[in-house]
């Protein structure tokens, strides 16, 4: 059998798998992405950087593509239908992890270091410093808020920043200047004493 005809076949096979999995047949639907599979993983660990990401983001782009199957009308390859999905999942899903870990951070890790004093009023003081500059920052948008905390408590570059948020470095700088300039105005208009520590 020549190899145009192999690939003729192997499209039909193919054609025929996608109209079954379009009519939900989940063993059709593994079958017809089984190929890419491998493929697929390769590019979205690239951009999660750690297996156990990549492995969640994939399997909720495959959710998704699952989903959205029947609305596929072949205007493009399934391989290139399928990347899309597995980029644009990814992406989504270290953008909810990010705000997921921001908010926890927030709760759980006060931004300013506590003192060294054993001092019991100095400790409620410093506790109420904390809670201040905590309500200050959830306060802020998060356009704001995310950058803020990814560069200041998850010690990330302005480079992966703007890799998680699918944004240039500048548009980064832009809002972490303003995020900081919003929140030394939140604090004090509490009457948080601004030293410049913050800064």
């Amino acid at each position: 059998m020549s190899q145009a005809h192999e690939v003729a076949d192997m499209l039909a096979d193919e054609r025929a798998l996608l109209e079954r999995a379009q009519r939900r047949d989940v063993a059709a639907f593994e079958e017809l992405v089984r190929p890419y599979q491998a493929e697929l993983f390769r590019l979205v660990l690239a951009v999660a950087r750690n297996r156990e990401d990549a492995e969640d983001s994939l399997q909720e782009a495959l959710v998704r593509a699952y989903r959205a199957l029947p609305a596929f009308r072949g205007d493009s390859a399934l391989a290139t239908w399928l990347t899309r999905i597995a980029l644009n999942t990814t992406r989504n899903w270290l953008r909810s992890q990010a705000r997921a870990s921001s908010e926890r951070i927030l709760e759980r890790a006060p931004p300013c270091r506590a003192g060294t004093s054993n001092d019991p009023s100095e400790g409620l003081v410093e506790e109420e410093r904390r809670a201040l500059i905590r309500r200050a920052l959830l306060a802020l948008p998060e356009h704001y808020r995310g950058p803020l905390v990814m560069r200041h408590y998850q010690d990330m570059s302005y480079a992966d920043i703007a890799e998680v948020l699918q944004v240039p470095i500048g548009t980064v700088r832009s809002r972490l200047a303003q995020a900081r300039t919003l929140l030394l105005r939140k604090l004090s208009a509490t009457g948080y004493p601004i030293d410049g520590e913050e800064r």
